[in-house]
């Protein structure tokens, strides 16, 4: 006979077992959906090249950066309405309409056509928006207090950014405050891998389609005493994005499949709690906060940094003519960048739990030397005109290599990591009655700082990024470092208060007991 206690076991591990099919779904659809946009954004401008040179009237040769333009313009539109979005439609709903908008661009390459290209970067836009900002909506209630978010966002925040709207509802809604930490933890190392999965799978695609023939042909030929850049080829960029859509697809099945139902005593009932009005109310005010424009310099220097280190330079790797024959340069770029972000993941995840507000002053100090140094050695291994053309000079110091581009690319991805991270933790603790608000503001701000850089790119070299980046590092340190001191006094005052009550509370509970 089953006695209450193992009863309430048994009842304990079967909601357990059931949170774990849903956090590895979720965890799964975001690893499909990441697997396919961050490896594409590396080869993107270098793809569109390709297809220009052999049909200059199908597409614009700087296409890939105005894609990715569009792409963020439509981000930055859709941040205004994505948390007051998810108070209406439910986080399911959310990941799947975003899965299908992200699935939609990869298919374009198939049939490459101009007005499908920028209409499907759009979409990506919306849907990479959609996908965003309730990590932070979804924890503004309940038994988790904002010192806890605090310490959960210093841990996790890893690989871009960092995870979108219907993934933390959706977490929220299938996790206990006993089990929040070990279901975020576990959903994030794990979806921060789409970069080594992707660099992986360009890496095979490269190796099945080029030929012995094809590289002897591509050696051999000569322009102006040179060799030619890096080229994609029809084949190659067809199975490439054929694969990528397919990857992206999987997601979509996979998030129809969610249980929608929520486990008992979640953190956050999926149950619509504010209505879209309110919603958007809550952003009007979040969005002239003096708080945020204090930050807006961080922002604006994560979307910058994205920029660069997401297109920019990996572009000039294939638009080095002296890198013709490393045709697995992209390949490796995207596996370091995976690695450094997973290693500076796990750095500030260890040094949070053991250093009070780790993930505050101390991560934005590392990132911003870390940033400064990726700009420095980008600066002296490329040529000064291979963002926007194949170019032929020769870098200041050094060739580039397989070692040197994937040690670079380990410190491109730990600064990433860093800069991200902080965003997510400011936005936690300094608006802790607005986090998804605030956080989709940052994305506002980030976005439109990639959205300018990418509209102009055709007519900037790497001497504008090498300066502009490392000099916004410094005035974001300074206007961070002043609202993360303020953020930290508000905290102490709000924690002194709590224990304050807590005291008088027992007093009272104490003295009614003499009574008595």
């Amino acid at each position: 006979m089953d006695t209450p206690k193992s009863s309430t076991s048994s009842t304990a591990t079967t909601t357990r077992r059931f949170e774990m099919l849903c956090i590895m779904m979720l965890t799964f659809g975001q690893l499909c959906i990441m697997t396919g946009y961050d490896s594409q954004s590396f080869i993107l401008e270098s793809v569109i090249h390709s297809i220009h040179e052999k049909e200059p009237d199908r597409i614009s040769p700087y296409a890939g950066y105005y894609g990715q333009a569009v792409c963020y313009l439509a981000y930055v539109t859709a941040c205004f309405f994505s948390p007051s979005f998810l108070y209406a439609t439910g986080a399911k709903s959310t990941l799947l309409i975003s899965s299908i908008c992200f699935t939609s661009f990869p298919l374009g390459f198939l049939f490459t056509n101009s007005y499908y290209y920028y209409f499907s970067s759009a979409l990506n836009g919306i849907g990479f928006a959609y996908n965003f900002s309730a990590i932070l909506l979804n924890l503004r209630m309940g038994t988790i207090y904002y010192e806890h978010c605090a310490s959960l966002w210093e841990g996790h925040t890893v690989a871009n950014v960092i995870y979108y709207t219907g993934n933390g509802g959706y977490i929220t809604s299938h996790s206990t405050r006993k089990t929040i930490e070990s279901n975020v933890s576990l959903s994030w190392s794990l979806g921060c891998c789409c970069m080594i999965v992707g660099s992986i799978i360009m890496a095979i695609i490269t190796t099945v389609t080029q030929t012995p023939e094809i590289l002897e042909t591509a050696a051999n030929i000569i322009i102006g005493g040179h060799g030619i850049e890096r080229r994609f080829g029809d084949s190659e960029i067809y199975l490439l994005f054929s694969v990528f859509a397919a990857i992206s697809s999987l997601a979509i099945f996979t998030f129809m499949l969610l249980p929608s139902q929520d486990v008992s005593n979640c953190i956050e009932s999926s149950d619509k709690q504010v209505s879209f009005k309110d919603g958007m109310k809550l952003m009007a005010d979040t969005l002239v906060s003096s708080k945020m424009f204090k930050l807006a310099p961080t922002f604006l220097l994560t979307g910058i940094h994205t920029s660069f280190w997401l297109s920019v330079f990996p572009t000039t790797l294939t638009f080095n003519m002296h890198n013709s024959k490393l045709i697995y340069l992209p390949a490796v770029y995207g596996f370091g960048i995976g690695v450094g972000e997973t290693i500076m993941g796990c750095i500030i995840s260890t040094l949070s739990k053991r250093i009070k507000d780790f993930g505050l002053k101390p991560t934005m100090l590392i990132g911003c030397v870390l940033t400064t140094v990726f700009c420095t050695v980008a600066l002296l291994s490329t040529p000064y005109n291979a963002t926007t053309t194949p170019s032929h000079e020769d870098p200041l110091l050094f060739q580039p290599s397989r070692i040197t581009v994937f040690l670079v690319a380990v410190i491109g991805g730990m600064s990433d990591c860093c800069l991200c991270s902080v965003r997510s933790v400011i936005c936690a603790l300094a608006m802790p009655k607005r986090r998804a608000q605030a956080f989709s503001v940052s994305k506002i701000y980030q976005s439109l700082g990639s959205c300018v850089i990418f509209f102009i790119s055709s007519f900037l070299n790497l001497y504008h990024y090498v300066l502009v980046i490392p000099i916004l590092c410094f005035f974001a340190c300074i206007f961070f470092f002043r609202q993360a001191g303020q953020t930290q006094v508000m905290e102490r005052k709000l924690t002194q208060e709590l224990e304050e009550s807590e005291k008088r509370r027992i007093a009272k509970e104490l003295e009614a007991m003499q009574q008595a």
